[in-house]
């Protein structure tokens, strides 16, 4: 027996459909108990309807309901006599209850198929609900984030308006050409704000320290401050400055500037 040719013969599908006689019917249970490929194929034929009907979000395709449906049919009006008077040839009741048996299976099919549609379509729903809620997070953070931005952007020009400050712009040193800052010196109270503007991420263990220069003097310390983007504010320095600059010390700062380690450096 060629069984490629045989499972390719539609028998398998008629099987399903309950098409074939008893004796055919029992034939391809004897087959299938014999040959897992037969076994294996009419697996494969029923989670085949599965698969489509899961694929096209639909119902079985129209042929296997609208068999199923004329087949019940048929039994109904072959029953629709007497129903206590047992049937001449037992045949046709072996057949009916395997044609019974099979209508039930697939309706009970169908129902699996539409339950396991409606629990993806209600997964996919949680996935939706659960990417709005992380979109509004981050929509939130966003907004919140610029919302500093345009606070210390503020600030910046509060402190670039005012007319009791001297803003001095320090400009990259050799070490770091394409760095720049500002200071803002207030005439009035004498105290110093900067703006970090772009200055590179300090190493580990270390930080950037303000110094005030006067002519003739050692640097004098104006504060350690913060690699951020805030205007910080830092100490209250008095008399005749000519110059400031940023050096980067050891995290705390020092007493004495480091020169060679210079990034920026503006003259008033």
């Amino acid at each position: 027996m060629n069984l490629k040719d045989y499972i390719e013969s539609g028998v398998l599908e008629s099987y399903l459909m309950g098409e074939l006689s008893d004796q055919e019917m029992r034939k391809v249970d004897h087959l299938a108990d014999q040959h897992p490929a037969i076994k294996e194929e009419l697996e494969k034929t029923r989670k085949s309807i599965t698969g489509y009907a899961g694929a096209t979000d639909k119902q079985p395709p129209a042929i296997i309901l609208h068999k199923v449906l004329n087949t019940l049919e048929d039994d109904l009006k072959n029953t629709s006599g007497d129903f206590s008077r047992k049937p001449d040839v037992p045949g046709p009741k072996v057949r009916r209850s395997q044609t019974w048996y099979v209508a039930a299976s697939l309706l009970l099919l169908i129902s699996i198929t539409f339950n396991l549609i409606f629990f993806l379509k209600l997964k996919d729903s949680r996935k939706q609900i659960r990417a709005l809620t992380e979109e509004r997070t981050l929509l939130a953070e966003q907004f919140e984030s610029a919302a500093v931005k345009l606070n210390r952007a503020e600030t910046r020009i509060t402190h670039f308006m005012n007319d009791d400050n001297i803003n001095v712009r320090m400009d990259g040193q050799q070490i770091s050409p394409q760095s720049f800052a500002h200071v803002f010196w207030n005439k009035k109270t004498k105290a110093i704000f900067i703006s970090v503007d772009n200055l590179p991420e300090p190493p580990h263990g270390h930080q950037y320290q303000l110094w005030a220069i006067k002519q003739g003097q050692a640097p004098i310390d104006a504060g350690i401050f913060e690699h951020n983007t805030k205007v910080q504010q830092l100490k209250v320095i008095k008399g005749d400055v000519i110059a400031f600059a940023v050096t980067l010390e050891k995290e705390g700062g020092t007493q004495q500037a480091t020169v060679e380690k210079t990034y920026v450096k503006g003259f008033l």
